[in-house]
């Protein structure tokens, strides 16, 4: 008799065990509806801070309209290394106008089972104590479920050149071509010793070049000529190391690869434009990519004036190192993203 009883309670322990493990399995369904919002919520803000998005390089920001079908996840993290320090240009574009639809966001960003609404919002703080405000999705309802996470965003480096004695040569015989070149070293702005957030990156940030007072090397006249602006590249560790031309369109303007503004008006690559005042140069991600340039390279962009057959009218000659000496990084602005889901 005592056996039977000890099999029979064992038998009745096992059976309550196994039950009392699934009752919480059969009440799962009842949880409230706010912390699955706030589960999706706070996996979407983890996606966009945290991750750069895909493709990387070039950057899936750097697509247009009739490529937006390449972009597999939107993140606007400067790398994964960098959790919470958004690039502006990721920024950018995720808040652009008629860029993204409801679709994209859901199938990129959220990355939800069912067709979630959503509203994104950013607002950063500038140095002047001014906000910003971006926003994008629907209005908000009584009830959502939020997750807010404080950022960083990092702009993109530009070098603006002034009047400079170092590149002003006035010993050049006046009939030699004028040529004033802005170098990079890949080697040098891509060390990984610098952190990504610190770092000057062509393969995912535009290269900015601006002559503001180009007037400064126009000693006797009013304006020079300029003839063309070339890409050059170069590997160091090959043997006989030397500058090739990169073939490029350079007579077709596309803003999606480059910009190039002779006082303010845009041209191409071949402009043979007279110039007083400004030059400004803005070189795009989708551009460097497809120079096939790696960690080695050295990147030589040339700008050339020919006024002949008179005399050249600039002195504006030499070369400017695009790099952390001479192209100053801005202070990161800080700011606060709000993912909000239901």
């Amino acid at each position: 008799m005592s056996l039977d009883f000890l099999a029979g309670f064992t038998i009745f322990m096992l059976a309550l065990i196994m039950v009392v493990s699934m009752v919480p399995g059969l009440l799962a369904g009842l949880e409230s509806s706010g912390i699955d919002y706030d589960a999706v919520a706070y996996r979407t803000g983890v996606i966009l801070v945290e991750d750069p998005g895909w493709p990387v390089y070039p950057p899936w920001e750097m697509n247009d309209l009739a490529h937006k079908g390449e972009i597999e996840r939107i993140g606007l993290a400067v790398s994964k290394e960098t959790p919470n320090i958004l690039l502006s240009t990721k920024v950018k574009k995720f808040f652009e106008e008629g860029f993204f639809d409801q679709s994209d966001y859901r199938n990129k960003a959220i990355f939800g089972d069912i067709p979630y609404s959503y509203n994104f919002s950013l607002n950063i703080s500038h140095p002047d104590a001014s906000y910003e405000l971006k926003q994008t999705g629907n209005p908000l309802p009584p009830g959502y479920g939020y997750i807010r996470r404080v950022v960083k965003i990092k702009e993109p480096a530009v070098a603006v050149i002034g009047s400079d004695s170092r590149y002003n040569d006035t010993t050049l015989n006046s009939s030699i071509l004028r040529t004033f070149t802005v170098q990079l070293n890949f080697n040098e702005l891509l060390d990984p010793e610098r952190g990504p957030a610190y770092r000057i990156d062509p393969r995912t940030e535009p290269v900015n070049v601006t002559i503001t007072d180009f007037g400064a090397y126009l000693p006797a006249n009013d304006e020079a000529t300029l003839q063309s602006v070339t890409f050059w590249k170069m590997d160091p560790t090959r043997p006989i190391p030397q500058f090739t031309r990169i073939p490029f369109s350079y007579d077709t303007e596309d803003s999606d690869l480059y910009i190039l503004l002779l006082d303010e008006e845009s041209c191409n690559l071949k402009p043979e434009k007279e110039v007083a005042n400004t030059i400004s140069l803005v070189l795009k991600p989708a551009a460097t990519s497809l120079f096939t340039l790696d960690q080695n390279s050295i990147l030589d962009i040339r700008f050339v004036f020919d006024d002949s057959p008179d005399p050249q009218r600039t002195t504006l000659n030499g070369t400017y190192l695009y790099d952390y000496d001479n192209v100053p990084l801005s202070p990161l602005k800080p700011g606060v993203l709000e993912v909000a889901i239901w």
